[in-house]
């Protein structure tokens, strides 16, 4: 019988998508953020794309028929997180939806992992994972998908703000 001692690091990276030790709090920026509880070195694994990450819509038809099953509220919620990437919308199923923008991010994608966020610098605790929108896929009906429901998309805001 070997018995592990796991930190609470560890048992983030376990059990969630999110890979470093992080909470989500009120942001100066907008809404809710993450926030590093501890402090994360440059080239860190920060939050990784799959299945239990993100789901992922390939047409209109099938975002529409999503947005057909849910609340006002949750299609505000849905249309203000989601991303495109590679010609597909991209729902963000855990915490990594609260990532908040900015055009001298802190995080982002490396060439070798361009779907998951990595530390691009030295992040320090309690500072905010800052990620820049506007690298995101234009998708034209989604974008006026966001317009019908007077939601600004994430790419939109990457393109308005700093």
């Amino acid at each position: 019988l070997h018995l592990v001692r796991l930190t609470t690091a560890a048992l983030l990276v376990a059990d969630r998508c999110m890979q470093c030790p992080y909470e989500v709090r009120d942001s100066p920026i907008a809404g809710k953020g993450l926030f590093a509880t501890e402090r994360i070195p440059k080239g860190t694994l920060l939050w990784k794309y799959g299945p239990q990450s993100v789901r992922t819509f390939s047409s209109e038809e099938e975002v529409r028929a999503h947005l057909g099953t849910l609340s006002p509220g949750a299609i505000v919620d849905f249309l203000e997180h989601a991303y495109c990437w590679e010609g597909k919308v991209c729902e963000i199923k855990d915490d990594g939806k609260y990532w908040n923008h900015s055009k001298s991010p802190n995080t982002g994608s490396l060439p070798e992992d361009e779907d998951s966020s990595w530390a691009l610098r030295d992040i320090e605790a309690g500072e905010e994972l800052l990620d820049n929108y506007a690298h995101h896929d234009n998708i034209p009906w989604y974008e006026d998908i966001c317009k019908e429901h007077g939601v600004t998309s994430v790419l939109s805001v990457g393109h308005m703000y700093d």
